[in-house]
């Protein structure tokens, strides 16, 4: 399970430090794709099971054959160096306005790395208030 909030940042190789609690999931690969504002991370058990699923979308008649052929196109393969980082697809990153500043969570299935502010801007839309409610209504 990926869980946590991590600041780092972009060197201009555009290579990021994972988190020591990330690496080991990623070691010998990770898979890289742009989702809703960030780039997602798997470890490879959990991009094929992704995979899979996009799968069965695309034979159910859920996705088309265009749209699942552009969501693997975007995917990139990832490894670690013997420093921690991975480096993250050029394209990527100039496509969602990466900067210098990223904010790397765990999403239990897989690592979201955003660029900062747009982490900080996705956090601060949320109204404390309907959190609490959430919280609430979830059981906690």
């Amino acid at each position: 399970m990926f869980v946590g909030q991590y600041e780092h940042s972009l060197d201009g190789k555009g290579r990021v430090v994972l988190p020591a609690p990330f690496r080991a999931s990623v070691a010998e690969r990770g898979y890289v794709t742009p989702l809703d504002g960030c780039l997602g991370m798997w470890d490879e058990d959990g991009f094929r099971a992704m995979a899979e699923r996009w799968k069965a979308e695309l034979d159910a008649g859920n996705l088309s054959s265009k749209h699942f052929r552009r969501l693997l196109a975007g995917v990139k393969d990832v490894k670690l160096d013997a420093a921690g980082r991975i480096s993250l697809p050029k394209e990527h990153l100039e496509a969602m306005g990466f900067d210098s500043r990223v904010v790397v969570s765990g999403r239990l299935d897989r690592v979201e790395i955003w660029p900062a502010e747009r982490f900080e801007a996705d956090q601060q839309d949320d109204d404390d208030l309907d959190f609490e409610e959430t919280i609430r209504r979830i059981g906690f």
